[in-house]
């Protein structure tokens, strides 16, 4: 709607009036010579903007559209620009008469009187909503992605890890298979059967030592990728560390380390997922034989705590020393503490072992002091 500017003596003042009324911006004027500044005009174009009528705002200090939130730093620059009398442009969360939120983009310009007083303050005010979500927005948008690239470094320097170790570690036994294997083809048919059977089993184990690494790395690798696809379901723990201890059999008697099972009757079947389970079980065995000395002794026990599946592995080898605790759950992680009898390691078993366990919704921990053997614990969801 429009205004008709009639040719009277008043026609500046109404001509600013119909100029003002038609702005599609909201116009407020406040009195700077009176207490707290009220407002003494008001547009339409604020009226729709906010939803009060100019009548409910005359005589008020427009700190009214800011309900309770009064420490927004746009206000803060407005106040100092009000002490200061100099113009500004805040944007400020507002609130209209029926409690909507908007943002308001306000840009305030002072008008002096002939002494250089500040007179009044002219407010232009426009509704930045949606451009102010669509920062917003962009700055979330900046944010996911810088957390993405920041994720996609780890995994690459995770994976670059995992290389060196690969190529580090698989060195030095596809070495010994090469010499073992070069020396029995030049000596093919005139080796003595007990010298060729010495070096078939250096084969052996050099062959399963490269097992153990590329396993570990490849369980590393699963649980850095996030891959490992969990199948829940009732398993006996008791079962599973029987399984484990056969394949250890050998390894134990060739360093005479006595493996002792104790599992408790009626010990429930736990929740939990049969190949991280073996993987767990695996490492924590095979841990306990690599540190226990010669003549040494594992003991395991399965049972049933507060609710929980419980497997117990204890050995008596040198123990953790109190300032590699916090570590030892680490990826790539070397101990003061060495296998007693020059085994490998990769430093990952511990670590893809409290992956596998909390992915598992169960816990790991362990138990040591200097010279007192070593208890690793897990505990599991027992199966409903």
């Amino acid at each position: 709607m429009t205004h008709e500017v009639k040719e009277t003596e008043g026609k500046p003042k109404r001509l600013s009036e119909a100029i003002f009324e038609n702005l599609n911006e909201g116009i407020t004027v406040a009195d700077c010579s009176l207490p707290d500044m009220p407002l003494i005009y008001v547009n339409r174009a604020f009226e729709v903007l906010t939803g009060y009528a100019a009548d409910e705002v005359i005589g008020k200090n427009c700190r009214f559209l800011h309900r309770e939130e009064r420490d927004q730093p746009g206000l803060e620059k407005l106040r100092a620009c009000l002490r200061d009398g100099s113009p500004c442009t805040v944007v400020v969360r507002n609130f209209r008469k029926d409690g909507s939120l908007f943002y308001n983009e306000l840009h305030l310009s002072p008008i002096y009187d002939a002494g250089g007083q500040v007179a009044y303050y002219i407010g232009i005010q426009r509704d930045v909503t949606d451009r102010k979500y669509a920062e917003e927005s962009l700055w979330k948008l900046n944010e996911d992605l810088v957390q993405a690239n920041r994720t996609l470094n780890e995994v690459n320097q995770r994976l670059n890890e995992l290389l060196y170790v690969a190529a580090h570690d698989l060195k030095s036994p596809l070495t010994s298979i090469l010499l073992s294997l070069e020396i029995l083809q030049q000596k093919a048919g005139q080796m003595p059967a007990r010298e060729q059977k010495r070096y078939i089993k250096q084969l052996h184990t050099v062959t399963r030592h490269m097992r153990d690494i590329v396993i570990d790395l490849l369980e590393a690798r699963r649980v850095d990728s996030d891959t490992a696809d969990l199948h829940l379901e009732p398993i006996s723990v008791a079962f599973m560390v029987k399984t484990v201890l056969r394949f250890y059999r050998d390894m134990a008697r060739a360093k005479n380390v006595s493996l002792k099972l104790t599992v408790s009757p009626k010990t429930p079947n736990a929740c939990a997922d049969r190949n991280c389970v073996l993987v767990v079980i695996d490492n924590i065995v095979s841990n306990a034989i690599k540190y226990s000395p010669r003549g040494g002794k594992v003991k395991l026990r399965v049972g049933k705590r507060d609710g929980r599946i419980r497997l117990e592995v204890r050995d008596n080898g040198p123990g953790i020393r109190a300032e590699d605790m916090p570590k030892l759950f680490g990826r790539f992680v070397k101990l003061g503490a060495e296998p007693t009898g020059g085994e490998h390691s990769t430093g990952l078993g511990l670590y893809i072992v409290k992956n596998y366990v909390e992915m598992m919704n169960g816990r790991v921990w362990a138990e040591s002091g200097d010279e007192n053997g070593t208890a690793f614990i897990v505990e599991l969801p027992q199966a409903k």
